[in-house]
């Protein structure tokens, strides 16, 4: 019996939903596994590949904001010439470097934020942006205002998953923490819970966001007490969730 109690308290609080792309569920799950947490795949976004020619200029800078934009943009395109390539975080620049390429520019604030403050400091030019296109934008309208030449170029765009009640209910009832990486992961949650009218209050579940862009997103469906790691990335998230499952189970 005592075995038995012992081994449900020992997967309380450590149940976690994943929202993410199917792929990138698939690659994060090991990590979640490793530290005992149980995974429920809820993949809420798919990427749809968008047709796109590169505009025929030079550019001073390319700005990538996602690994996606990375991995879409220079499938297609191979760089040349002088421009200075800006990375929005470190795990931007890794995929870079994956295919052989250095960022000779990253924010310390790694958001669109961090990004108008480093172009701040840098000289005036035309700027490429590949992008998403429903990705945000505050950074092209920085730009523009202050006489950079931004050309924003559409190279995939992000659709929203749906499920029926049933199949979304089962695993939003069985998960303690639900972590989003994106915004638009954030959003196909509220229309899926809008959908079958769904109200978040009656959900049990601790929301969990990457980064800051990610936390506002959930702050503007009244999420309050979004749980946020130090760092933009899956291990730290996992260790941020270690922590408070472990102060959880006392």
């Amino acid at each position: 019996m005592w075995m038995y109690i012992h081994k449900i308290m020992k997967l309380s609080y450590k149940r976690v939903i994943l929202t993410r792309e199917l792929e990138d569920i698939k690659k994060d799950k090991p990590l979640f596994e490793r530290e005992g947490f149980k995974v429920l795949e809820l993949p809420l976004i798919q990427t749809k590949v968008l047709e796109f020619n590169l505009p025929d200029e030079e550019f001073d800078y390319i700005v990538f904001q996602s690994k996606k934009a990375v991995k879409i943009f220079l499938g297609k395109v191979n760089l040349k010439g002088n421009k200075k390539i800006v990375a929005v975080g470190k795990k931007t620049a890794e995929e870079l470097e994956k295919l052989g390429y250095k960022a000779d520019f990253i924010p310390e604030n790694e958001s669109a934020k961090g990004l108008i403050e480093l172009f701040k400091r840098l000289p005036k030019g035309k700027v490429l942006i590949p992008r998403s296109k429903i990705g945000r934008t505050e950074l092209i309208k920085f730009l523009k205002e202050t006489s950079f030449e931004v050309f924003a170029l559409d190279v995939y765009t992000t659709e929203y998953v749906f499920y029926t009640r049933e199949e979304l209910l089962e695993k939003l009832n069985k998960g303690d923490f639900i972590i989003f990486y994106s915004p638009s992961a954030v959003k196909a949650f509220f229309a899926n819970l809008q959908m079958h009218k769904i109200p978040k209050d009656s959900l049990s579940l601790k929301f969990v966001a990457i980064g800051k862009t990610t936390k506002e997103e959930l702050q503007k469906h009244s999420v309050k007490n979004v749980i946020t790691s130090e760092r933009p990335s899956t291990e730290d998230i996992v260790k941020k969730l270690k922590e408070l499952a472990r102060d959880l189970q006392k």
